[in-house]
């Protein structure tokens, strides 16, 4: 009998169990070599960093931070792990395999390095390859059924690769933890961060693959196959697409509104129909093996996707006409142009009957989709900067007069520069000096005043100075202090001055009221282009001398408020304010 209770128990023991990991890290190594490079690269640049050793051969440019590299190894392990998956999923050979790993690894750290990644979205490329890695296996085979069962079985192996970074990284910890407070030995804080970087990258991610599943053809089937279908049925019938339809006809109701009062789309409507766009794409990615014991409103909303897709499409196009025709191209513009380009290519697939339905074109061409637009002449960095650069020079070569078109320059300028871009709008014969930025050079170049303060397109002006300030009264013989108006809050309770006069301060729109008990309110007005200038300076105390129907009034703001859409409005008051007695006997 004990020798039945140990060859039943001897594969749970602690041996097997060390075996059975050493076991799946070298199935990882032996599957994916280059990839497994690429991840003790990626370790080894972490821990140097954290030892504040520099690992950089010389002729790398000092301008090359740690970080840089750190992010061109990451984007390689991404794609030299998509680009295996392809070979064995194609049943190439393993030198093929490796080849075809390594030139991909390659390749994506180059797109990411420093010298090219000045023209690349970095986030945009890096979750691309991510999202290519499930993708690249089915790449011209496979069914769609297969593509989400290995994608899910490969979330499974990520998650249990994130469930070793926090067990191995979180005990080792404690255990260290442990002999400092028992023990008094002193261990390190860099000790403690070597341990995390080396599990994080390269011990976790290694079991991590060493749990990829090695089949590519399987499909939801069996005990369980009835577990997800009961777990999708449920978010689809009962949660996602009920909620899709409603914000279908919310987007409808919308475009109705418009076409019946002409009224202009709101600046966020791009990313209402992102949302939506997006929300329909993972419905279907979900629930699409189910459909065939789905109800009705699913299968209602997954056949007939494509036309809630066409209005909020018509009305992502037009909102960014509009934005674009006033603004130009910008990073977010593109990918939401990008966007709405792509989901009216899934629209029309699915009128090839081949195509319809295909799970792995509705997830492939959006993750392609976003790797063309995330680096290169077509990506949307160098699509953005040569708008900007063409709108900059349209403005300043019409030699403006008024401020907001001169801020408008400044402000593409200002995009430009952040973007190592301000020099190729620099005019003609423009020489660089060193004594001043690169921005205030072109910017004086073009006769513009670099510190404008006028911005378009700002949702609100502030000004906050809780400093001391000495005031020349100049006439003025009553001081009423720590006065807080709001636009909302419909003034003040009646304040009396040292002769009896009792005074009520309201702020209505860009004026201050102030109404005695008895006789007609004066109203001060302030002009926004004040208003404007004091958010530009935080840093200096500001008076506001106002003059209405021979009264004079000084306001002493320690702080202001105003919004500044559609209209720049003060909205709040608080501070100090001067009068002269006799202004209201």
């Amino acid at each position: 009998m004990a020798e039945q209770l140990n060859d039943a128990h001897a594969s749970t023991g602690w041996l097997a169990s060390s075996r059975e990991a050493i076991a799946a890290m070298g199935d990882a190594l032996s599957r994916f070599p280059v990839t497994v490079i690429f991840l003790f690269l990626m370790a080894l640049q972490a821990n140097a960093m954290v030892a504040d050793i520099d690992l950089a051969p010389v002729w790398i440019p000092d301008s090359v931070r740690d970080e840089d590299l750190l992010l061109a190894l990451l984007a390689a392990v991404f794609a030299s792990f998509a680009a295996t998956l392809l070979a064995q999923a194609w049943r190439l050979s393993a030198l093929i395999a490796a080849l075809l790993a390594l030139l991909a690894g390659v390749a994506a750290f180059t797109v990411m390095w420093p010298t090219m990644a000045d023209r690349t979205v970095e986030w945009a490329f890096l979750a691309s390859l991510m999202a290519l890695v499930p993708i690249a296996p089915f790449a011209g085979r496979g069914s769609g059924n297969a593509f989400w069962m290995f994608t899910a079985r490969l979330a499974f192996a990520a998650a249990l690769g994130l469930l070793a970074f926090v067990l191995f990284g979180g005990g080792i910890s404690a255990i260290l933890a442990s002999l400092t407070h028992l023990f008094g030995i002193d261990i390190p804080n860099d000790f403690y961060e070597h341990i995390w970087a080396s599990i994080g990258l390269f011990v976790a991610p290694l079991f991590g693959l060493g749990q990829t599943p090695r089949v590519f053809d399987e499909e939801p089937g069996g005990h369980e196959h009835d577990m997800m279908q009961r777990g999708m049925r449920a978010l689809g019938d009962f949660a996602a697409v009920p909620l899709l339809i409603i914000y279908a006809v919310i987007l409808h109701l919308y475009v109705a509104k418009i076409i019946v009062t002409g009224e202009v789309p709101q600046g966020q409507i791009g990313w209402l129909v992102l949302t939506y766009g997006s929300c329909i794409v993972a419905v279907l990615l979900l629930t699409k093996p189910f459909l065939d014991t789905a109800r009705a409103p699913t299968r209602f909303f997954v056949r007939f996707w494509p036309l809630f897709l066409l209005v909020p499409l018509f009305l992502l196009f037009y909102a960014l006409s509009l934005r674009v025709d006033a603004f130009g191209w910008t990073v977010q513009r593109y990918f939401l142009g990008l966007f709405g380009l792509v989901m009216l290519v899934l629209v029309v697939l699915q009128l090839v009957p081949r195509a319809r339905g295909d799970i792995r074109m509705i997830a492939g061409i959006p993750v392609l989709a976003l790797l063309a637009g995330s680096f290169g002449p077509q990506g949307a960095l160098d699509w953005s900067l040569s708008s900007q650069r063409e709108r900059f020079l349209e403005i300043v070569r019409g030699e403006p007069e008024d401020l907001q078109t001169k801020a408008e320059a400044l402000a593409v300028l200002r995009y430009l520069n952040g973007e190592n871009a301000a020099l190729d709008v620099a005019p003609d014969g423009f020489v660089q000096e060193d004594d001043e930025s690169l921005y205030r050079q072109v910017a004086h170049a073009w006769g513009l005043d670099p510190d404008n303060p006028v911005q378009r397109g700002r949702q609100w002006y502030s000004y906050d100075r809780g400093s001391s300030v000495a005031v020349a009264l100049e006439g003025f013989d009553v001081l009423l202090q720590h006065v807080k108006l709001d636009k909302e809050d419909g003034g003040s309770g009646p304040l009396s001055l040292p002769n009896g006069t009792r005074l009520k301060l309201v702020l209505n729109k860009n004026a201050l009221s102030l109404e005695p008990e008895t006789g007609t309110p004066t109203f001060f007005k302030i002009d926004t282009v004040r208003i404007v200038e004091l958010s530009a300076q935080v840093d200096q105390s500001a008076l506001l001398r106002l003059e209405a129907d021979g009264k004079q009034i000084v306001l002493i703001p320690t702080y202001l408020f105003a919004s500044s859409y559609p209209e720049t409005v003060l909205t709040h008051f608080s501070g100090g304010v001067l009068l002269r007695s006799s202004d209201w006997e």
